[in-house]
């Protein structure tokens, strides 16, 4: 009876998902393909094998979008061929139906197909990406439903099957595909050859994945014998070395973690130059965009080094965490991308413990669930998913990063053995098949006893976070006595009635001078908690910050915690300056109590900490820059200097013998806010002219790094047109990604209104590639000066050029350039502006209205923000005053 219940319980959960019929079952798939890059189409058979479930059957259906079909018949198990009398496309929901006119026999049989597919430009399905002197290769891209656009199949995450690759190509072209190649022979026509692969575990369509052309790659084996290639296209050999290196010892890590050794017998990543995401864990074949693969260890800044390793440790994660272990549906994407937020850190952290990486995680990685899960028109981790297509608009910032933050969150409650053991369950108990949230919680629920389940959906079942505040508190004999109470944070402070009605179950982490307490659960909206301290001590709740929540404290023991604030550890000191400006923006704190917070800051040297002193001051500057008088931002600009001016003598320009990792990524930190703060600083300008003529001599090793991103962006800011022209000649002559990266960032600093005009226009045209698009219009709505004005004019007379490069390629990227329509903005006026613009597209609304609704949102809390300064102290010259002596 209760089994019974429970299968009723998830056949009525799944109701509503939109899935191709179960009377037929693919079991396993033998394509071949014959590419043609003169064409660029190919020509394609596949057989599939079939289980007939039920009788009467007469029609199979499956997926398809932009394939051409020649024929189609069904075979079953020791019968003869039936053609398929008809076929038909349903375009909404990509369905291709096979019409029989008999009956197909229950049981075994094959259905082949014969077709022809197109080698797109979209960045989609199986698509060409050009190179060198107009060369291309063929690679795929198949998450979430794109192996539909390379041949017809189940594209559903649960329909698992193997697969039998076969490539017909040029003979000097190299294929590479998920598993290693079994044999290559002659084809019967002259110059080709036929290449075979060994047979797949089953998997999932969406990890399929082969890549055609001529490439060149280092290898090397893991301590299981494991063969890890790097490849790349032709002469950039020299920049694998970093990720062959980590790619073999994080494997070794995850095999040793997880205690299930990586099924196959080989693992490959490829850089590719064109690619929509920034990876894509394909078993056994993990594509890259070039930016996130390659580096020149000697030259590498340390940030984008970092970045390197944590999406390499992220991608192979995905290799157990949803390629051996899948979601049932995309419902459950936080299951793929929520795991392997949190393990790329995990994996990092024990690779590179000098890097403390953890750090980073709660000032980048939390910080961004945190500022999207503020709004009402965020979304629950576990998100309902009726049409597949609907889960692009949930590869966000709460499928990574909130699911990241819950992981870890249960990592703290659990403890590592624990936590292990459980995913170790989990894994063997599921491994090749397909799961819900539901049993990774039984798992770790019957390893350790906790009630994980009921904890956990109140996380992943609900959108949003709380905010726990300290009422009240008494100290005697030793100990402190808190009055807590939870409430719904929401980024602008509103409050309805119904929000009284939600809470969490939150596990409490407080710490004093003496160290961290146990973890204790909040179950209710209000509790009395009591921990150890000493009379006066300071008291820091969510201590290293484990939980995704915010913390309200009562002044005197904010004054405590300002006053001892280097003797927290950096996470804690990032997760009070998070808290204090969130709580300042939403209307919960006074303004100055920011700025003071900020201004007593002159003793930091963590890098993370000052990349959050950064965030907090160039958003509150922002809005000090929307005031009517210009003295108030003035002010506080010449106050920021006045803390980060020591600091930023003492670290210097240019990188030194000795200097670790966390300095340089503090000099990149430092030089970037130079370029706000101490721009009209003679020293300042002086030292980085000399730096760009460095850097015009040799482009790639002139100056480092670390530090040239900020400085082009501090020449453009101070140049004319000509210069500004200089630097997008460079950009043309050079093919290298992150440079051509801090060439956007510093032609967007640009004075002249003309010239942002003339960088979001160049966007559109081929010398930008589509992947990178959006990093201009980023990159104009975030340099002030007129900057967000200037994107959403763009966005409004250019829009059909931006949706037919973006739009028909990746809704993941183009929902990027919904978010541009609003950065930056602060008023009623342009939230409403922004909110009409998009429905008045209503076919393009449809498939971004959780986005537009965030982008609206974020510009109404912009514009309380920006109200609450208004009526604040720092918004007078009186108040500037007490800082002009210091």
């Amino acid at each position: 009876q209760a089994e019974e219940s429970s299968v009723c319980r998830r056949v009525f959960a799944m109701s509503y998902r939109v899935l191709l019929p179960e009377n037929v079952d693919p079991t396993h798939y033998d394509l071949t393909l014959e590419p043609d890059f003169v064409s660029f189409d190919y020509r394609g058979k596949v057989v599939i094998d079939l289980d007939v479930k039920t009788d009467k059957v007469k029609e199979i259906q499956l997926h398809s979008r932009a394939v051409a079909i020649f024929s189609a018949s069904f075979t079953a198990e020791g019968g003869e061929p039936i053609e398929a009398e008809s076929w038909s496309m349903h375009n909404p929901t990509d369905v291709l139906t096979f019409g029989f006119d008999k009956e197909l026999a229950k049981g075994k049989g094959k259905l082949t197909i014969d077709f022809r597919g197109i080698l797109n430009d979209q960045m989609a399905g199986f698509y060409r990406s050009k190179y060198g002197d107009n060369k291309h290769m063929a690679v795929t891209q198949f998450e979430a439903i794109d192996a539909r656009r390379c041949f017809p199949c189940w594209d559903e995450p649960a329909r698992k099957a193997t697969f039998d690759v076969t490539f017909i190509v040029d003979n000097n072209l190299t294929v590479i595909s998920n598993m290693p190649e079994k044999n290559c022979w002659a084809h019967s026509t002259a110059g080709k050859k036929q290449v075979a692969f060994l047979t797949t575990p089953k998997m999932s369509t969406y990890l399929l994945a082969f890549c055609v052309g001529e490439f060149e790659f280092i290898q090397g084996l893991t301590k299981d014998g494991i063969l890890m290639r790097i490849l790349a296209v032709p002469g950039k050999t020299d920049q694998l070395q970093f990720a062959l290196k980590t790619a073999i010892r994080s494997l070794d890590f995850y095999n040793e973690f997880f205690k299930i050794p990586f099924p196959l017998p080989k693992c490959d990543m490829i850089a590719v130059p064109d690619f929509s995401a920034g990876a894509m864990e394909n078993w056994g074949l993990i594509t890259y965009r070039e930016g996130a693969l390659l580096c020149d260890e000697s030259t590498v800044s340390a940030t984008l080094k970092q970045r390197i390793a944590t999406v390499i440790t992220h991608e192979l994660a995905h290799q157990w965490f949803g390629n051996l272990v899948t979601m049932q549906w995309w419902d459950d994407l936080w299951l793929n991308e929520g795991f392997a937020n949190w393990s790329q850190t995990f994996a990092a952290d024990s690779l590179f413990p000098e890097w403390n990486i953890w750090q980073s995680y709660v000032s980048q990685e939390q910080a961004q669930a945190l500022l999207l899960d503020s709004l009402r028109s965020s979304h629950p981790i576990q998100v309902p998913i009726a049409h597949a297509k609907e889960v692009e608009e949930v590869f966000d910032a709460i499928s990574y990063c909130k699911g990241g933050s819950v992981v870890r969150m249960i990592f703290r409650v659990l403890g590592l053995e624990k936590f292990q053991e459980g995913l170790q369950l989990y894994m063997n108990t599921h491994k090749y098949s397909n799961t819900e949230t539901t049993d990774l919680w039984a798992a770790w629920e019957k390893v350790s006893g906790v009630e994980i389940g009921n904890m956990m959906k109140t996380w992943t079942g609900k959108m949003g976070y709380p905010l726990v505040k300290i009422t009240g508190f008494s100290e005697s004999g030793g100990n402190m006595t808190l009055e807590l109470e939870q409430q719904w944070f929401l980024a602008d402070g509103s409050v309805e009635a119904a929000d009284a009605e939600v809470s969490w179950v939150i596990p409490l982490i407080t710490g004093t001078s003496d160290g961290a307490s146990e973890v204790q659960m909040m179950k209710e909206k209000k509790m009395t908690l009591t921990v150890p301290a000493k009379a006066g001590s300071w008291l820091k709740l969510n201590f290293g910050q484990h939980v995704p929540v915010r913390v309200q404290y009562p002044k005197e023991l904010i004054d405590r915690l300002s006053k001892s604030v280097q003797d927290l550890a950096p996470e804690d000191r990032v997760g009070l300056l998070s808290d204090s400006f969130a709580l300042c923006k939403a209307g919960l704190s006074d303004p100055a109590d920011m700025v003071s917070l900020l201004l007593g800051l002159q003793a930091e040297r963590n890098d993370n900490v000052w990349k959050e002193i950064k965030q907090s001051a160039d958003a509150l500057n922002a809005r000090l820059q929307n005031l009517s008088d210009p003295a108030p931002s003035a002010a506080f600009k010449a106050q920021i200097a006045r803390i980060m001016r020591p600091i930023f003598k003492e670290i210097g320009w240019e990188t030194r013998p000795g200097d670790d990792d966390n300095t340089k990524t503090l000099r990149t930190v430092l030089t970037a806010m130079a370029g706000t703060y101490l721009a009209g600083d003679d020293e300042v300008k002086s030292t980085a002219s000399q730096l760009y003529r460095r850097f015009e001599e040799d482009v790639q090793k002139g100056i480092s790094q670390d530090v040239r991103a900020p400085v082009l962006g501090i020449m453009v800011a101070s140049g004319d047109k000509a210069q500004w022209e200089r630097l997008r000649e460079l950009h043309n002559a050079n093919d290298e990604p992150i440079l051509r990266r801090d060439i956007y960032s510093a032609l967007s600093k640009s004075k002249d209104s003309k010239l942002k005009d003339t960088m979001l226009d160049w966007s559109l045209e081929d010398a930008v590639r589509s992947q990178d698009m959006v990093f201009l219009p980023i990159a104009v709505a975030a340099s002030g000066e007129g900057g967000p004005q200037a994107v959403f004019d763009w966005l409004q007379r250019s829009f059909d050029r931006i949706y037919d490069r973006l739009g028909t390629t990746s809704m993941i990227l183009f929902n990027h350039v919904v978010r541009c329509s609003g950065m930056g903005h602060a008023s009623e006026d342009m939230a409403t502006k922004v909110e009409q613009f998009w429905q008045s597209k209503p076919k393009i609304y449809e498939m971004t209205k959780k986005t537009v609704a965030q982008t609206v949102e974020s510009v109404r809390t912009n514009s309380k923000f920006l109200s609450a300064i208004q009526k604040s102290s720092v918004s007078t010259s009186e108040y500037w005053q007490q800082y002009s002596k210091l």
